[in-house]
C-alpha cells in the first residue's frame, strides 16, 4: 500500500531501475518495510556485502529479521522519526550530479523502461501479459489520469502481479494491494470488496468511505480495478456474487493463459490430447519422452470463459483476445457500472 508515496512520476523514484537502486546502495532506510523475500532478504548478490542497514519500525520482532550483522535497528512509530530525521537534515544538500550511483540509475530507467516499452508494443495473438495490461493502463489513464488518484488496484497472480506492478503508475498511496508479504493466492476478490466498502461505502445500505482526504489519498468516489491470474481468480472466483449482490461495480480483468506461469498448449487440439492422457491415467515418469506427459498439475482449463461468472450474477462479461479488443472492452467495461 505504499507504493505511490513517492509518485511514479517523480524524478527521483527508481522503480525502474529497482535491481541497480538496490545492488549499488550503500546505506538503505528501511522505514516499515519487511527485510524478506521481496526486498531479497537484504542478501548479496542482488544487494552489495558492504549495503548497510537503518531499520525502523514499530514490532520489535521485526527489527533485524533476517539480517542482524549490517544494521542499526530503531523501535520507534515512523509518525515520529520521520520529522526528527527532517529536521536534522533541513541544511544538508544532496548534489545528484556528482553521484555514480545516481547515474548509473537515471541510465539503467532509461533501458529498462525502453524494454518495457518494446514489450508493451508487440502485437502476438496470444497477447503477452505486457501488451495486455500495457493495453488496459492505456485506457484506463485516458478514462481517469493517474493523477485523479481515481483508481484502486487490486492485483495477484504470478506474472499478472509481477508484471502490473511496474505497468500502472499511482501518484498517491493506499491505491493498489496485491498479495504481499505472503504472496497468498486468493486474497484478490476479498480485498476488492474491502476496498469498496473503504473507499465508496455500500450502496444502499447508508454506509459511508472509510478513507478520504486526511489519509493522503484525493476523496470522492473510487473505482476498483482488479487485475487477476486466471490460477488466482480460481481461489475466490465466487465473491463475484457478493459484489453483485451488494451492488458494487468493481472492473475485473482475468489474464487466461491457460496455468500457473503459462499453459501447455496453444491448440485446443494439443491441449485436448495433453487432458485425455491425464485423465486416461496414460502418463509416465518424465524420462525424456515427452509423448507420454499429460497436464501438468498447474495447468488449467483451455480458454475458459472466466466473463460468464459476472454474467450469471447480472454483470457485464466481455472477451477480448487482441489488444484492440482489450481496448474496446476496458471502456465497456468502465462505464457499463455493473
Amino acid at each position: 500500500m505504499g507504493k505511490g508515496v513517492l509518485p511514479d512520476s517523480h524524478p527521483l523514484n527508481t522503480a525502474s531501475a529497482r535491481s541497480t537502486a538496490l545492488k549499488e546502495a550503500d546505506v538503505v532506510l528501511l522505514l516499515g518495510a519487511r527485510l524478506n523475500w521481496i526486498l531479497h532478504f537484504g542478501d548479496p548478490p542482488k544487494w552489495s556485502p558492504t549495503a548497510k542497514f537503518i531499520h525502523v519500525d514499530i514490532s520489535a520482532e521485526e527489527l533485524g529479521k533476517n539480517n542482524l550483522q549490517n544494521g542499526v535497528f530503531i523501535q520507534v512509530d515512523i509518525a515520529t522519526i520521520i520529522p526528527q530525521l527532517l529536521s536534522h537534515l533541513q541544511s544538508w544538500r544532496y548534489d545528484p550530479s556528482t553521484s555514480p550511483y545516481t547515474t548509473h540509475l537515471s541510465a539503467a530507467k532509461e533501458k529498462n523502461l525502453l524494454t518495457a516499452q518494446k514489450k508493451a508494443e508487440e502485437t502476438s495473438v496470444p497477447m503477452t501479459h505486457s501488451s495486455a495490461l500495457a493495453a488496459i493502463e492505456r485506457t484506463l489513464s485516458s478514462l481517469s489520469p493517474p493523477s485523479d488518484g481515481a483508481i484502486v488496484y487490486v492485483s495477484e497472480g504470478a506474472n499478472t502481479m509481477d508484471i502490473s506492478r511496474s505497468i500502472f503508475p499511482l501518484s498517491y498511496p493506499r491505491l493498489r494491494l496485491d498479495a504481499g508479504t505472503h504472496a497468498t493466492m486468493g486474497v484478490g476478490m476479498g480485498y476488492a470488496i474491502a476496498a469498496h466498502i473503504a473507499y465508496n461505502g455500500i450502496a444502499g445500505a447508508g454506509g459511508e468511505a472509510l478513507v478520504g482526504d486526511s489519509d493522503g489519498v484525493p476523496g470522492g468516489r473510487k473505482k476498483v480495478v482488479c487485475l487477476e491470474g486466471d490460477s488466482a481468480f480460481g481461489f475466490s472466483g465466487m465473491e463475484v456474487e457478493t459484489m453483485s449482490r451488494l451492488g458494487m461495480d468493481v472492473l475485473i480483468f482475468v489474464i487466461n493463459n491457460g496455468g500457473v506461469y503459462f499453459g501447455d498448449a496453444d491448440e485446443e487440439g494439443e491441449w485436448s490430447r495433453l487432458r485425455d492422457k491425464t485423465v486416461g491415467a496414460q502418463t509416465e515418469p518424465d524420462r525424456g519422452v515427452s509423448e507420454n506427459k499429460g497436464l501438468r498439475s498447474t495447468s488449467l482449463g483451455f480458454k475458459t470463459r472466466y466473463q460468464d461468472m459476472a454474467t450469471m450474477v447480472g454483470g457485464l462479461g466481455l472477451e477480448a483476445r487482441t489488444v484492440e479488443e482489450v481496448e474496446e472492452v476496458t471502456r465497456k467495461g468502465w462505464r457499463s457500472g455493473k
